[in-house]
């Protein structure tokens, strides 16, 4: 006869297998913890604290449990939430403070996960900062605050022996760019009862930048910080190759510094112009004569004492045709501007050139130039025979504002202008020699004389 078996089960909810992971975290890393974890070595009366994170791939929320075996060196003391949400995670910490010298172990529990703690204290002096009566703990932080680049801020360091054996510092190291040290004594190190010996560790960044590193006493390890400061740049004056300002001309910038430069920056050189005329805005003659028509890229390396500008020691510029201001501004990084401006005044008339020419029937009389306050109005012609005197018809006046201020009112030229006057002749024009020119604008008068007239 085949007997009978009864079979007994138990479903249990999908959740109860739904995987978890841990993980401790450093800063913002995130490390994944195998059967066992190490805390390291401390010094009675140091905690180590190290931080977990339990994370779940569930799309339901996971019950937690947390469970610590200890002789009492481990304690859990950031408690975990009783669950891990849905694609989250649940944090707790636990620490290693040792009361005396050993090896110590613990079993984290996480659910189902075990995890083997181990961590070893190790008789040691006690470090102290200078000025400081409290010693360090494993894993603070020493700031050395902001230093300029290329410059050094020590710390010092106090061993204090307060049993009555011997003590031996085995090894000190420093790592991290821009620390260095220790300096001061030599290790191994014994230090008697009440003795107080010290080290330095140096600090000495190269950039103005965050620096990170750790000082490691027999394993005990406590974190370093600094930030390196640019060095503050030398002021920055904008010069002029010369200071008296006049239309159609073409000047020149240089930016020396007050002393030579202990860093490298970069900056802007711009111009803006007024003008002094009404209903005027603008003088597209005024301008950078290389580069963007009014902004240059200025530039300081270490030991320059003058900056550069758009690669070059100076930059020329030309002045336009037009009464005003010109300001041009300095830009550097973490400095206020700088300003320097050049006025324009306004002034007569300046011809540059200036012929006539003779045709049949006809003398034409050309000549350009430009007028910086757009006032132009009168022009007066005196013609003269071969020997130089003066015809007897006298001098031809000619009212011109208006055609002026509609030549002006529509010209992108600025105050520049070109202007061609015809004269129609009845008798014999080889008999004229030259001819006389006057054109007035608000400020005056300007006289082309003699201007000879050829075939």
């Amino acid at each position: 006869m085949i007997s009978r078996a009864l079979l007994f089960f138990t479903l249990i909810p999908l959740s109860g297998f739904a995987q978890i992971q841990v993980f401790t975290l450093n800063g913002s890393t995130l490390t994944a913890v195998g059967s066992s974890l190490s805390f390291g070595t401390a010094a009675p009366g140091d905690t180590i604290e190290i931080q977990f994170r339990v994370q779940s791939a569930s799309r339901k929320d996971v019950p937690l449990t947390v469970k610590l075996s200890s002789d009492g060196a481990f304690v859990i003391q950031c408690l975990a939430a009783p669950y891990v949400p849905p694609d989250a995670e649940s944090a707790f910490c636990v620490d290693f403070s040792p009361t005396a010298a050993g090896s110590f172990t613990a079993t984290l529990a996480v659910n189902a996960i075990d995890i083997s703690l181990t961590g070893t204290a190790v008789a040691g002096a006690a470090v102290t900062l200078s000025g400081s009566t409290t010693p360090l703990s494993y894993g603070a932080t020493i700031n050395f605050g902001s230093v300029t680049t290329g410059q050094t801020q020590s710390e010092t360091f106090i061993f204090s022996n307060s049993s009555n054996a011997s003590l031996t510092v085995n090894s000190v190291t420093v790592s991290g760019a821009g620390f260095s040290g220790p300096t001061g004594v030599a290790f191994p190190l014994t230090i008697g009862p009440g003795q107080q010996p010290s080290f330095q560790v140096a600090f000495t960044p190269q950039s103005g930048t965050p620096y990170q590193g750790t000082l490691t006493i027999d394993g005990r390890v406590f974190n370093l910080t600094g930030q390196g400061l640019d060095p503050p740049l030398p002021t920055a004056t904008i010069d002029f190759a010369s200071n008296v300002g006049a239309s159609a001309q073409q000047n020149s910038i240089t930016i020396p510094l007050s002393s030579a430069s202990q860093g490298s920056a970069t900056g802007t050189l711009t111009m803006a112009f007024q003008p002094s005329v009404a209903g005027v805005t603008d003088d597209p003659a005024v301008q950078f004569l290389s580069g963007p028509f009014r902004m240059a890229t200025v530039s300081i390396a270490p030991g320059d004492t003058a900056a550069t500008i758009g690669g070059q020691s100076s930059i020329q510029f030309q002045t336009g045709t037009t009464a005003g201001t010109i300001t041009f501004t300095l830009t550097m990084e973490d400095n206020p501007p700088q300003q320097a401006t050049l006025t324009i005044p306004p002034a007569p008339i300046d011809i540059n050139t200036a012929t006539a020419v003779r045709e049949l029937g006809a003398l034409n009389v050309a000549f350009s130039g430009f007028d910086n306050t757009y006032s132009a109005s009168q022009l007066a012609f005196t013609f003269y025979d071969l020997k130089g005197k003066a015809l007897s018809q006298g001098e031809f006046n000619v009212n011109a504002g208006p055609q002026f201020q509609k030549y002006f009112s529509s010209t992108q030229a600025g105050g520049a202008f070109a202007l061609l006057a015809n004269f129609m002749v009845s008798g014999d024009t080889s008999q004229v020699g030259s001819v006389t020119a006057q054109i007035t604008n608000s400020l005056g008068t300007t006289t082309a004389q003699q201007i000879p007239i050829t075939n």
